[in-house]
């Protein structure tokens, strides 16, 4: 749990949205502050923990009907900050406990009271990433040995060029970006660079807090592809630019993987086509999400490797050959092995396929007896202990390369991806006699 938690105390209540005793008269919470009674109470956010929302001397009379036909709760602190609460869970009260009630809160929308999350109020939405600056390291180091050293003035106007590096529209009047403010200071020692990249969304129409946060999911998930380990937003602001109101996003952070080596998808060598690779992936994150999100899951740092780490991944490909390669010679192919034989086909040219060495039938088969389809006395090629670790590895980056062909990159594309990556490294620790 965090050492520092962020605690607000104020007054906390259920916007009312409709009476059901007045004849079903129907209330707009925006101009009826005050409606619905409020409660002392403190609101303590953990960053790395479940946020937890107190009441305080709450009456046998509270307004549960209310709580359960609202989405939200809102809440004014005792500095004048203004909180909406998303996805507010009672907890189970502890015998004894009279005087308060606690909740767990989901999600914090601090500086704006908003009907649901569903509800369109912002169009533009800023994102921090920790190792953002990993992912644009290359290009940032290329343009920095480029420009003036020894005058901060020229210095500055130069850097210019590069505060955005990349936009695309994925839908008409839908931009996604990416930003990269550079502040230069002169200190005795020499100029000092600041790097602070960040990813914007942005909008023509207004939408909401819920489509920004799916869109904040699809990147987490492109970035964790580049990266090859999982990566996660630590920061999110929401903007209206018509009425430049500014508000954050207080969320339970999850934990990014620090990338040790180059990454896979590389900005500076597929910056020119990374804007139809963030269209096709955003047109098809529906069907790739759930096979993406295994491969994320399956990089994170483990201490212990067991069976279920390689049938996720083992199923993975074949849910990506089900999805984006079956039927295109025009054939039906049902059966596991056939998929991965023409997984295999498709990278038969691809210098990293070919140095793993995947047998399709020891694949099928140690993927049939883990996942209980052979009986155990059939022998079968399934391999097992370091052996069913090292498969599960070659799968990975087998899976890997099939999403970046998804992405519409070319074999000779992947394999320069692969280059200095750390698919590379998995490659060199290969035991020799399978290297």
């Amino acid at each position: 749990m965090s050492n520092q938690p962020q605690i607000f105390h104020g007054e906390w209540w259920v916007p009312a949205i409709a009476d059901r005793d007045v004849l079903g008269t129907v209330f707009e919470p925006h101009k009826i502050l005050g409606y619905e009674k409020k409660y002392t109470g403190t609101l303590t956010y953990y960053e790395d923990d479940d946020s937890i929302l107190e009441l305080y001397h709450v009456p046998s009379d509270y307004h549960w009907k209310h709580y359960f036909e609202n989405d939200v709760m809102w809440g004014r602190d005792s500095n004048g900050n203004i909180f909406t609460l998303f996805y507010v869970v009672k907890t189970k009260q502890q015998i004894g406990e009279f005087s308060s009630i606690k909740f767990v809160v989901g999600l914090i929308l601090k500086g704006e009271y908003v009907n649901s999350i569903h509800y369109k109020c912002f169009n533009k939405c800023i994102a921090q990433f920790s190792y953002l600056n990993n992912w644009l390291f290359d290009i940032t180091k290329k343009y920095f040995n480029s420009l003036y050293k020894d005058n901060v003035y020229h210095l500055e106007v130069a850097l210019r060029d590069i505060n955005e590096l990349l936009e695309v529209e994925l839908e008409n009047g839908l931009f996604w970006r990416l930003h990269h403010r550079i502040i230069v200071q002169e200190t005795l020692k020499g100029l000092v660079f600041n790097n602070t990249p960040y990813f914007e969304i942005e909008s023509t129409q207004s939408i909401s807090i819920s489509s920004f946060l799916r869109m904040i999911t699809e990147f987490e998930q492109f970035l964790s592809i580049a990266l090859y380990g999982e990566q996660n937003a630590t920061g999110i602001q929401l903007i209206n630019t018509e009425t430049k109101s500014e508000c954050v996003l207080l969320f339970k952070k999850e934990i990014s993987l620090d990338p040790t080596v180059f990454a896979v998808i590389k900005f500076s060598l597929l910056k020119d086509k990374l804007p139809s690779m963030l269209k096709k992936w955003h047109v098809s994150f529906e069907n790739i999400a759930p096979i993406s999100n295994y491969l994320i899951r399956s990089l994170q740092k483990k201490n212990r490797f067991d069976v279920p780490d390689f049938l996720i991944i083992a199923q993975a490909l074949d849910g990506y050959h089900k999805r984006f390669v079956n039927k295109k010679d025009g054939k039906d192919h049902k059966k596991y092995e056939d998929g991965i034989i023409i997984l295999l086909n498709q990278f038969k040219d691809l210098e990293y396929i070919q140095r793993c060495h995947i047998n399709p039938k020891v694949l099928t088969q140690s993927r049939d007896k883990y996942s209980h389809l052979l009986p155990d006395e059939e022998k079968s090629l399934a391999v097992k202990g370091e052996d069913l670790y090292w498969l599960t590895e070659k799968c990975k980056i087998l899976l890997t390369c099939c999403i970046l062909n998804m992405l519409g990159l070319t074999n000779k594309e992947i394999n320069l991806c692969c280059d200095q990556s750390p698919i590379s490294q998995i490659l060199y620790s290969l035991p020799s006699e399978e290297d």
